[in-house]
């Protein structure tokens, strides 16, 4: 089960939001003190084997792109290395990809023209510089969404409960993605903005990082 962008979750993550240091994580690892919230998104896998995520990267996905962009990836479960999320070290200085279609018969399959196709990862997994951690509850996992990401699987018996919080700073800028459902899907948000202007909109509350 995964949910994303729900219009009533900056009211209902407000005092974490305000309370918490994420906020001042993500203006940290971009040296200022601009943060806006730009969405969530929940994931709940339960109930037997689940296939690892495919590789992807983010990106593709969101009619956004610069430097302060931030994806923070909180479990509200245990994560063994072997099944926590992996990443390419220093892919979001490299080749933004076509996204994944999530086909399980080929994970490379894009989701729509325009972009270079995704490399097959997992084919030969020593051409690639991969990292992953083992996280407990109140663990952070922060990256930039193009980088390329995957992983995760979880077995019988095991649950996951994840969270996403997804900022940007001040030099984000908005951007034209091909393909439909180009996320954050807010209201006018993509009538109102041409590429490259400032990405901003009254549904991204600004925070005050200390």
């Amino acid at each position: 089960y995964q949910d994303l962008a729900n219009p009533k979750a900056p009211q209902a993550y407000r005092e974490l939001l305000e309370r918490s240091n994420t906020a001042d994580i993500a203006a940290a690892l971009w040296g200022g003190d601009s943060v806006w919230f730009m969405y969530e998104q929940v994931f709940l896998k339960d109930g037997g084997e689940n296939r690892r995520t495919p590789w992807h990267q983010d990106a593709p996905y969101l009619s956004v792109e610069g430097d302060h962009l931030a994806v923070v990836w909180i479990s509200f479960d245990p994560v063994p290395k072997a099944d926590s999320l992996e990443f390419v070290r220093g892919s979001h200085r490299a080749t933004l990809f076509n996204t994944s279609a999530f086909d399980p018969t080929d994970e490379t399959v894009p989701l729509y023209e325009g972009l270079p196709r995704l490399p097959d990862i997992e084919a030969d997994r020593s051409r690639f510089d991969l990292i992953s951690w083992a996280v407990r509850p109140g663990d952070v996992l922060v990256f930039h969404p193009a980088m390329l990401h995957g992983g995760a699987p979880t077995h019988p018996g095991g649950r996951r409960r994840t969270l996403t919080l997804r900022f940007f700073g001040r030099d984000a800028i908005y951007v034209a993605r091909p393909g439909n459902g180009v996320a954050p899907m807010v209201e006018g948000l993509h009538e109102r903005l041409a590429p490259g202007a400032p990405f901003r909109h009254e549904a991204f509350p600004e925070l005050t990082a200390t």
